[in-house]
């Protein structure tokens, strides 16, 4: 292999720079000098799982979730590559508080240390601003809905709305939004932050001790082996670690396809908890001391730091405010992270939308699975039959039909169509605006509960419930038998409704009533001989839709009833059950 080395090291000094590099000498050995090795990894870790992330990845409004989704839950590993880049922004974001404490601890600004300390408190910002342009790049709702409270919160300070504007890139977030937070992230921000650290990683190795030193008589170690076993053992430790969080918490979330007109409530990433907390604080027009004043000034402190504690003889007592100031600064960090995170815990209304959030969710993934319709990620609920079905009766019948207050007041309100309460509500009064009031259909009486008591009417119910055949609920056959007879006895509504099929009457054949059959048929041609004849004012939905069209709504209104209705075969139904 000696050949072969030396010509690569001829044509390339690769073997040569890395002896030099090991013949660097340090002054001690530890773990705590691993941070800087530590935080390279992890760097350009996240850009190789960036690299492959976005072979899969769209960047448009259009595309951005569906090629994410694909990504997290199709693609073999792909919810690994993108659990690891998602927390190991974190990972990023607690090495730098460490770093940061450790250099406030030993004073490391001073000079000639100034470069290196500007480098790092650059880097630093720009961990931030990786997280801000590529926290919306899966446009799903929490994403959205973070982005478009940090533009408002950066639009609230000076020069913040012409930021904002081009940032935006127009009034509303769109495809021109996502792609310049994305050339952002992929572009700009990686070639700033490796400028940043070859500044910084040159800045050490100038100030590190050498052979050639002669004037340094303090005890020196190589840096090779010393110091590179302890960085090979730090880093294995942290991507363990990162691995391990990441298999545990299966990978990164992805939330429903942004949706511009819904109620989501987001919540900022758990690093900008403490800054959305003091926005709480400082609210209103005071709302610039948070956004401006206090970042403002915590910056040019840090800046200013090594001018303000140069590390003279003449400082020692700035020396001695350095470690309790950033003390009280991390201290006050934690206690709003804190109280943001209790609130939250608190909060009955944010807790019900998380919940409803991840329902969601879940419920797109799972619909993705199917296929994305290519004009945009919410048209995947089209896949949702439900979905389909309601545009569907949203334009045939929502004219005319109600559901859940939404809709017309010309034919009865299907909100929970065909259950018992519904049965016991036409029964007791048919006339009803939200029943047949509205309708030509005004010939049957009420039955007013001195006319038919309650124990009755319950019967009469389950009989007409047990009429849907094998789409009926689970009945009492007991309970139904005496509804039967009370039907066909005492309360004669026999002599309008027939049940034996294809028999006419009066008024609608009720064999199959509330089945999807029996809706179908309503839907199809509710002016059918046994059906409501000549009196229906519904028209004709045969010929105008198609087979399939039909069945989809037939299925859609039978689904409308309501599966919690109580069952009188059980304990807590009627007692004569």
């Amino acid at each position: 292999m000696q050949p072969l080395i030396d010509w690569l090291d001829e044509r390339t000094g690769l073997v040569a720079t890395w002896r030099q590099l090991g013949a660097v000498e340090v002054r001690s050995a530890g773990m705590q000098h691993s941070i800087g090795a530590v935080f390279v990894y992890l760097f350009f870790q996240q850009a190789a799982l960036g690299v492959l992330l976005a072979t899969y990845y769209s960047p448009s409004a259009s595309d951005a979730w569906a090629s994410t989704a694909y990504l997290n839950d199709q693609v073999t590993g792909g919810w690994l590559l993108r659990g690891l880049h998602h927390h190991g922004t974190s990972a990023m974001v607690i090495l730098m508080g460490v770093y940061f404490l450790r250099a406030l601890a030993v004073r490391a600004y001073r000079r000639p240390r100034e470069l290196r300390w500007l480098s790092a408190l650059l880097m630093g910002a720009l961990i931030f601003a990786f997280a801000i342009t590529g926290f919306p790049l899966p446009w799903d709702q929490d994403g959205y809905w973070g982005a478009k409270i940090r533009m408002g919160i950066i639009g609230t300070a000076p020069g913040g709305e012409q930021i904002v504007s081009l940032l935006t890139a127009g009034d509303e977030f769109g495809n021109l939004t996502l792609l310049r937070f994305y050339m952002l992230h992929i572009f700009v921000l990686p070639v700033v932050f490796v400028g940043a650290l070859v500044v910084h990683m040159s800045g050490v190795l100038r100030e590190r001790p050498t052979a050639t030193n002669e004037d340094d008589r303090r005890p020196r170690l190589s840096y090779y082996p010393h110091q590179l076993f302890y960085d090979v053992l730090a880093v294995t430790l942290v991507a363990a670690a990162l691995l391990g969080f990441t298999v545990w918490s299966h990978g990164a979330p992805l939330y429903a396809p942004a949706q511009p007109a819904s109620s989501y409530i987001a919540r900022p990433e758990w690093y900008f908890l403490s800054l959305f907390q003091l926005l709480k604080v400082f609210d209103g027009p005071l709302q610039i001391v948070a956004t401006t004043l206090l970042p403002g000034a915590l910056a040019t402190l840090l800046v200013a730091l090594p001018w303000l504690d140069p590390g003279s003889a003449s400082t020692p007592r700035r020396a001695r405010l350095v470690v309790p100031l950033a003390a009280l600064l991390m201290a006050g960090i934690g206690t709003l992270t804190a109280i943001a995170v209790a609130e939250d815990a608190a909060d009955e209304v944010y807790q019900k939308n998380r919940v409803a959030a991840r329902s969601d969710a879940a419920r797109a993934r799972d619909l993705a699975l199917i296929g994305v319709l290519p004009h945009g990620g919410d048209a995947v609920y089209q896949n949702d039959p439900q979905v389909a079905a309601r545009t569907l009766f949203a334009d045939e019948c929502a004219t005319c039909h109600a559901i859940d207050g939404i809709g017309g007041e010309e034919a009865p309100n299907l909100t929970n169509y065909g259950d018992r309460q519904w049965l016991r509500e036409v029964i007791r009064n048919p006339n009803d605006p939200l029943k047949y009031g509205n309708t030509k259909l005004d010939e049957m009486e009420a039955y007013p509960e001195d006319e038919l008591p309650e124990d009755q009417l319950v019967a009469v119910v389950e009989y007409l419930v047990s009429l849907a055949g094998d789409d009926a609920p689970p009945f009492d056959a007991n309970l139904a038998a005496k509804g039967k007879a009370l039907f066909d006895d005492e309360l004669d509504c026999n002599n309008c409704h027939e049940t034996e099929p294809g028999e006419s009457g009066d008024g609608p054949n009720l064999s199959g009533l509330g089945s999807q059959a029996w809706i179908a048929r309503v839907i199809a041609d509710s002016s059918a001989e046994d059906l409501f004849g000549s009196e229906a004012d519904m028209p004709k939905f045969v010929g105008k839709l198609s087979e399939d069209d039909l069945t989809m709504i037939a299925e859609f209104v039978f689904s409308l009833r309501d599966a919690d209705t109580p069952d009188p075969s059980q304990p807590e139904g009627d007692d004569e059950g």
